[in-house]
């Protein structure tokens, strides 16, 4: 019995559901990272590396098709299909770049941000100082100093420093002076403050 030999490809294929499937998720991460007001959390550079070699891994197998004259028809036949990561990922990161994700987000979540701090100047009973959901963002914890209110945002911090958002219809807070470190605090929108721990 004598083996044939196999003849050689003439294309490595178009890309699959795998590399296609994977640049989507990390898009939606990205995206969902992007949602954040201030920074985003620090598991978005693990995202950013995977989607970068990701994004090399499509870049180079285009480029070897296209620059191997017999491996052209290959590309015009499954076009779609190559097209596909620049059809899901342009739109997606085009939405990120313009703040989008983070403003949609706030602002669905805003109402029951005021809600609580509302709650808390009044001295409320139903004011919770913990953990709790409000709207579309887990909160760590909150305070309240005066006529504002803080909010810590859960995996809103870069894990070492903390984020979030302060409620002041008064103007900028004057926050009290920590121990260790004082807050870097900014206008966001309306009466609210972006705040992050500077030490």
């Amino acid at each position: 019995m004598t083996l044939q030999e196999r003849p050689p490809r003439s294309s490595i294929g178009a890309p699959g559901l795998p590399l296609i499937g994977s640049l989507t998720v990390l898009s939606i991460l990205l995206l969902y990272a992007e949602s954040f007001p201030g920074t985003g959390p620090l598991w978005i550079l693990p995202v950013l590396l995977a989607f970068f070699v990701l994004g090399v891994v499509w870049f180079v197998r285009l480029a070897v098709e296209l620059f191997a004259p017999e491996r052209r028809p290959g590309v015009r036949r499954n076009l779609l299909r190559w097209a596909a990561p620049l059809i899901i990922v342009i739109p997606l990161l085009a939405l990120g770049s313009q703040g989008e994700p983070e403003r949609s987000r706030f602002a669905l979540s805003e109402g029951s941000f005021e809600k609580a701090a509302r709650s808390a100047v009044a001295g409320s009973t139903d004011w919770k100082m913990g953990p709790v959901t409000l709207g579309l963002f887990d909160v760590s914890w909150a305070e309240r100093y005066g006529n504002t209110v803080r909010f810590a945002l859960a995996a809103g911090g870069d894990g070492i420093h903390q984020r979030g958002v302060i409620w002041s219809p008064q103007g900028k807070p004057q926050l009290p002076e920590e121990e260790e470190y004082e807050a870097d605090v900014e206008h966001y929108q309306g009466s609210w403050y972006l705040w992050s721990e500077n030490f």
